[in-house]
């Protein structure tokens, strides 16, 4: 039999004490097809040293290793078989031993015992399913033909034994069913105890393969939630959705649902084989389900959505422009537990569970198809893309790529050594108008392909080569690197998919999904540079991050040069843009800016190109942080405390309408007169204790915290009170309230449940002198506006005045 689909996911079985690679794949209907490869072996690769082994023949290697006898818990294991392979190491051509195990978890016994006979142990820590992926060169959420024969299992109507398994690109992606769901949880103090407290709701939302969507509230009858987490099971089951998605369900729904369950005598068998769900624990849990794709969206939205500071679903969700908070219902935890045990408000509950899981089924279907491309492009499995950050998802890419190429993967280094970044010339502080910000086109990328920087390339004599400045490294200038082979190959990939795009209409489907993929192949080609100096990259070297940006800092400073010369005036210059003005007009200095990129795009080995023009722009003094009024009328906030996560939304949103009036109607004034009357009502009480909260994050665990920290003392309070555990990388909202104590602020820094249970009293002049007014004044203090006066509005300078 001939099968043609889209392989999903994989995995292993054992059978017959030997491992079974299994693929869940589609057919292009959307239809379940399972393919069983029995052929694969688990292997590693070792490396004699010239140490304790110089003198020993490759034979003789063999032979030692062959007779390695050691134990995995009460099995006598030993190696399968040996090859002499021909491969290379960063390029110089090698001998090499693949071992063969019996079983893949085999390995890390043998991997054990081999290095301490002197050898180089490669690659031993590479999953079984991926090395699968990578030696057949296979690629998740892309097509797949499979030659065998029809086999007969439980969970499948469609089943084959593999003879024969090849890649197939495919221009679309599989069509997936994907289900979504969220937990709420009642307990009067507000954050629940999976000890104690039950499940009240699992929210569920389905989208089936053939675009059908529905919503429904598993909802507790009893005192008990064993019904709702068997009900919850079963809809799993019937439903039979290709992804589970959750928002924070790593860390919270499923450890929550799990230790329910337990508490139940209840099997999670959630997997499409009916077999239990496997969890891991640890700084980032993680739950498998066989032949479902698990993601937590919120892992994705920290990786990728710095914009958002303060990462709730709520604020996700209308960031996405999938749900706006004014249309949804927004409780509490404490809330929740009134709301639950007050029936004739229930259906309020019901909205706000509702909206969660709607919420979190649209943020699926807005963030998982980049993801899907990033697995097609790292060649590895979905739910794992969707955990991995950029150095994992490059690496996996890389690792592929030396596979074609009988490359060998290094071993990690454990390096880490600082270098110097790129050039950051200081911003003129104060606004300005008529200014054009110029950028360098991949900038990195461009580099490391112009002059052959790859870690196989870095040479120490006094050969033909490049040199980089300032640092001196040198690199061959020939043949090509792998780095460089495997940029160019991205760039123009990424070349040949914006050309098809170029006469697509926007709102169609396939445009869409092109422009994912131009977006995707962008990031990853960005990512090379700072993964060369990620201390945990297996293609560490120091030597091509720091030349990468010697190059870069000697361009920028050459681009400063001919801007000068051509009567123009850089205000502010960050590692690959520069910011220009002249005592020109408009049309003229765009003229002199084209003529700018022109001049340096012929001579220097990278393209630049005018990024934006903006009527006003405003610079406080530090790198990073503006904001800028475009031509297109759109406002540009970068850096400043309306960007970050660490001051309450009350501040945020005072400096983000105070930066508004400054740019569009030129008003400082105004500007200032909002700051004293929001001031005004905040004393009043007319603010919502809600914009108050301040959001900071826990880097380590609360124990390890030496020093008094606001959030740490607020983190404590909440646990000591049974409301909740914070883990680390977790965000910490507080309160500041009234008190005389100490002085140390630590002290009167409390969770927003204990201040409402309490009754306790905020203390109003803190978040006046702490929050309002240094935001405020970060920008109003360049117009002549000092604290004093902004709370009285006294009239200073007009903008016109300031330039």
């Amino acid at each position: 039999m001939k099968f043609e689909g889209f392989l999903i996911d994989l995995d292993y079985i054992t059978e017959d004490s030997s491992a079974v690679i299994r693929l869940w794949c589609k057919d292009v209907y959307g239809n379940d097809v399972v393919v069983f490869d029995k052929s694969f072996e688990p292997y590693f690769y070792a490396l004699p040293s010239l140490g304790t082994l110089a003198e020993d023949s490759l034979d003789s290697c063999v032979e030692m290793i062959m007779g390695i006898e050691t134990k995995r818990y009460d099995d006598e294991i030993g190696v399968k078989r040996i090859e002499i392979v021909d491969r290379e190491s960063l390029g110089v051509p090698i001998k090499a031993l693949k071992i063969y195990a019996h079983h893949p978890q085999h390995v890390p016994s043998l991997r054990e015992e081999v290095g301490k006979l002197g050898m180089s142990i490669r690659e031993a820590d590479i999953q079984f399913a991926v090395r699968f992926l990578i030696d057949r060169e296979l690629i998740p959420m892309d097509g797949i033909i499979v030659e065998g024969d029809l086999t007969e299992i439980e969970y499948s109507e469609t089943a084959i034994i593999a003879d024969k398994i090849t890649h197939k690109p495919m221009e679309n992606y599989p069509r997936l069913s994907v289900m979504a769901f969220d937990c709420e949880m009642s307990n009067l103090h507000g954050m629940p105890n999976p000890q104690r407290n039950p499940i009240i709701i699992i929210g569920v939302s389905h989208k089936g393969v053939d675009g059908t969507e529905s919503t429904r509230l598993i909802i507790m009858q009893d005192e008990s939630d064993k019904g709702v987490i068997e009900e919850f099971i079963k809809t799993i089951r019937d439903e039979d959705p290709d992804i589970l998605v959750g928002y924070n369900s790593d860390a919270f729904d499923w450890d929550y649902i799990r230790q329910r369950a337990k508490k139940h005598g209840i099997e999670l068998n959630i997997g499409r084989d009916g077999l239990p769900a496997t969890s891991r624990g640890g700084a980032l849990p993680e739950l498998k389900i066989p032949g479902r794709i698990n993601a937590d969206l919120y892992r994705i939205a920290s990786r990728n959505l710095g914009d958002v500071k303060v990462k709730t679903l709520e604020n996700v969700a209308e960031y996405m422009g999938v749900m706006k908070k004014e249309d949804r219902v927004d409780l509490t935890p404490a809330e929740i537990h009134d709301f639950w045990n007050d029936k004739s408000k229930r259906e309020t509950l019901y909205k706000y569970a509702r909206a969660d899981v709607v919420s979190t089924l649209g943020l699926a279907y807005k963030l998982l198809p980049m993801q899907c491309e990033f697995a097609r492009l790292a060649r590895y499995p979905l739910g794992d893309v969707t955990r991995m950050g950029r150095g994992r998802q490059v690496e996996s890419y890389l690792s592929a790529e030396a596979h074609k190429l009988g490359e060998i993967v290094p071993a990690r280094s454990g390096g880490g050594e600082t270098y110097v970044g790129g050039l950051v010339l200081p911003p003129v502080i104060g606004i300005h108008e008529n200014v054009v910000c110029l950028d360098f086109s991949s900038m990195y990328p461009s580099i490391m392909i112009a002059f052959n920087i790859s870690p196989d390339t870095v040479v120490h004599g006094n050969d033909d080569c490049y040199v980089a400045p300032e640092v001196g490294y040198k690199f061959k200038k020939e043949p090509d690197g792998f780095f460089k082979k495997i940029l160019i190959d991205l760039i123009n990939r990424r070349s040949s998919v914006k050309k098809k795009i170029e006469n697509l209409p926007k709102d169609s489907d396939e445009y869409r999904a092109l422009d994912i993929q131009q977006q995707s192949l962008k990031i990853l080609t960005n990512s090379f540079y700072g993964y060369t100096g990620w201390s945990a990259a297996r293609w560490y070297r120091r030597e091509c991050a720091e030349a990468t940006t010697a190059y870069g800092r000697h361009f920028i400073r050459r681009a400063v040069s001919v801007a000068e010369e051509l009567g123009m005036k850089v205000i502010y210059g960050d590692t690959d843009s520069l910011f220009v003005k002249a005592q020109v007009d408009k049309d003229e200095l765009i003229r002199k800016a084209e003529e700018l990129a022109s001049k340096i795009s012929e001579e220097l080995p990278l393209d630049l190109d005018i990024e934006e023009f903006y009527n006003a722009i405003f610079f406080t003094g530090k790198k990073k942080r503006y904001a800028g009024l475009t031509s297109s009328g759109e406002v540009v906030v970068k850096g400043l405390e309306v960007k970050r996560g660490d001051w309450c939304e009350l501040a945020k949103e005072i400096q983000s309408e105070v930066i508004n009036i400054i740019l569009k109607d030129r008003d400082p004034e105004s500007a200032a007169g909002l700051v004293s009357d929001t001031i005004l009502m905040l004393r009043e009480g007319k603010i919502p204790v809600e914009k108050l909260v301040v959001h900071k994050t826990l880097t380590k665990d609360i124990s390890r915290y030496e020093t008094k920290q606001t959030h740490v003392a607020a983190a404590r309070r909440a646990e000591e009170r049974g409301m909740r555990t914070y883990e680390v990388g977790e965000k910490v909202p507080y309160l500041i309230i009234k008190g005389s104590g100490s002085g140390i602020l630590s002290d009167r820094a409390y969770p927003i449940e204990i201040v409402e249970e309490d009754g306790l009293e905020l203390d109003i002049d803190y978040y006046i002198n702490n929050q309002i007014l240094p935001v405020a004044t970060r920008i109003l203090e360049y117009f002549g506006f000092k604290e004093a006066e902004i709370l009285g509005s006294t009239r200073q300078k007009t903008l016109e005045q300031w330039f």
